[in-house]
């Protein structure tokens, strides 16, 4: 068992003992478990699993964020995190529809296109687990 904390900018959304964390990073999905090598790694949006150590599993959809393991304790700092069965899929849709059409504009800055492009991820990820738990 190791302690994990997942926080928002407004505060905890969860902390306890866990088996087991799976969760999407820039280099993939990855699973943690009791004394995993030293680790500091950004979060992308995708699904975050945790398997607490009573046998409960609760699953979140989350989006952009660092992931900071060190042997007993994991943080996971993200930007945002949704119960699967609460997540906005109107608002995602016109987020992803929005980004889809700014992404056609040939005259976007780098910063532009970055920051579309990270949204068209976010709502696709988003709407994926949606579905999924449909």
């Amino acid at each position: 068992m190791y302690r994990l904390d997942v926080v928002t900018p407004t505060g905890s959304v969860f902390s306890g003992d866990v088996y087991q964390t799976v969760i999407t990073t820039a280099d993939g999905e990855i699973g943690i478990l009791e004394n995993h090598m030293l680790l500091l790694t950004n979060i992308t949006p995708g699904k975050l699993r945790i398997e607490k150590a009573d046998g409960e599993v609760k699953e979140f959809a989350v989006t952009y964020g660092v992931l900071d393991v060190r042997g007993d304790k994991v943080i996971a700092l993200v930007e945002e995190v949704f119960e699967l069965d609460k997540i906005n899929v109107e608002n995602e849709k016109k987020l992803l529809e929005e980004a889809n059409q700014k992404l056609q504009n040939e005259n976007l800055s780098e910063e532009e296109k970055e920051h579309y492009e990270k949204q068209r991820l976010r709502s696709q990820a988003l709407l994926d687990l949606a579905s999924a738990k449909v």
